[in-house]
């Protein structure tokens, strides 16, 4: 299965095509505010998938995305929020991160997702925070906001003071935690070894 630091370079190749076979439309609006800090191209509405062999290995969709080229640091920003899809080989998907805000620095494999983020993994496990960081070089993903993880099978964990994670979110550690699973009645059955349906 491919990795998240994989599929970023997906990532990565998606934005630079998407936004360079967009028609740039800012030449006219710099010659008249003279701004250096407009993006070069700016993309309104953006639903872009990136596929090898017919199958979809990502999809980008966000309302807005610049892209900025003239200055020290290239990079891509999605001030009105970016979902990213990532899928299997039957074109299924296969993880996904979403939020309200994104930035990633193409060169330094680096990127930052904020305000309501969403991060699920091959496991079916969800990631709640409000601002995560993702390090392609040093393979990690970090934040020291609150973090909260549920998995399918109901177990739930919040974590107040940081959280660090391999790339694929599928080993992971934190501190100041709290943990409760979710069970249903069958569960608590087995578990307590009686019948919750009886008369108490």
């Amino acid at each position: 299965m491919h990795s998240i630091r994989f599929r970023l370079t997906l990532f990565s190749a998606i934005i630079i095509f998407s936004l360079f076979s967009c028609k740039n439309d800012l030449d006219e609006i710099r010659a008249l505010t003279n701004e250096e800090d407009l993006p070069n191209v700016t993309v309104v509405g953006l639903n872009s998938e990136y596929s090898v062999n017919a199958n979809i290995q990502v999809k980008l969709v966000t309302p807005l995305a610049y892209r900025y080229t003239d200055i020290n640091e290239e990079y891509s920003l999605f001030p009105e929020g970016i979902t990213l899809n990532f899928y299997n080989q039957e074109s299924k998907v296969h993880s996904s991160l979403r939020a309200d805000y994104g930035i990633y620095f193409e060169a330094k494999g680096f990127a930052k997702a904020k305000g309501n983020v969403i991060l699920t993994n091959m496991n079916g496990s969800i990631l709640k925070t409000e601002e995560l960081y993702l390090n392609e070089k040093e393979e990690k993903i970090y934040t020291d906001k609150t973090v909260n993880i549920k998995d399918k099978d109901g177990f739930e964990i919040t974590g107040k003071g940081g959280f660090e994670s391999n790339m694929d979110f599928t080993i992971y550690r934190f501190t100041d935690v709290t943990g409760n699973k979710i069970i249903d009645e069958e569960e608590e059955e087995e578990l307590t070894g009686r019948n919750t349906n009886a008369p108490k």
